[in-house]
């Protein structure tokens, strides 16, 4: 959706911001940076400036730390979507787990066509799911992949867009699909209330749900 994650850059530790240097230097990448909506192709990004504020990549250990609390079936059965991916590094993350297939949705042209050469000249990885791609979309108005989801914000835009794109992706369900929600720096849990959920893990720095609404059980 909005390419943009909104996170409070004072909240990454200085030890953090130098794990993901050195990600970046041991794969080859282009993923540890902080830059403003407003300067990112803003004549292409229509009313995100209203609902995102700034790009900065998830902590390596977070996103680990996140993931590993999804049960191990869900996912073998469900297909990784990144709303928000930025330049690509949760999903190069995600790929070291064995996901049917791995999604990023970002809005920035520019971030955009990083994260594609982040994916393509990644090295070093031990890739357990080698589906990865990145489209250019809002994702609020995207079409999702049918079946089980697993969906990663790291807090990318405000209240209302956060419930359009998580009733987009609710309601566009089938009776059996599940759709599982990691949320970091959740400052808009609040949101998921109107779709009902069950909180499977919480850290300190996030939390992941089942969700729950109409065409889900």
């Amino acid at each position: 959706m909005f390419a943009v994650a909104t996170t409070n850059t004072a909240s990454v530790s200085n030890g953090e911001r130098s794990a993901g240097r050195r990600f970046d230097r041991e794969h080859g990448v282009t993923t540890q940076a902080i830059l403003f909506l407003d300067d990112l192709d803003p004549e292409f990004v229509g009313d995100a400036h209203a609902h995102a504020t700034h790009y900065e990549p998830i902590p390596v250990a977070d996103f680990r730390a996140l993931v590993s609390a999804l049960p191990g079936e869900v996912v073998r059965t469900s297909t990784f979507i990144d709303v928000g991916a930025g330049m690509g590094r949760a999903l190069l993350l995600a790929s070291t787990s064995p996901f049917k297939h791995i999604i990023g949705i970002e809005v920035s042209p520019g971030l955009h066509q990083v994260a594609k050469e982040n994916l393509s000249q990644a090295r070093g990885i031990t890739q357990l799911c080698r589906d990865l791609r990145v489209v250019r979309a809002d994702a609020r108005l995207w079409t999702y992949p049918p079946g089980d989801l697993v969906v990663f914000l790291y807090n990318p835009f405000d209240e209302i867009a956060l419930a359009q794109c998580i009733g987009a992706i609710v309601h566009s369900r089938l009776p059996d699909d599940r759709v599982h929600l990691i949320y970091h720096t959740p400052v808009h849990e609040a949101a998921l209330r109107s779709f009902g959920y069950d909180e499977l893990a919480r850290h300190p720095f996030g939390a992941v749900f089942r969700l729950h609404g109409s065409g889900q059980i």
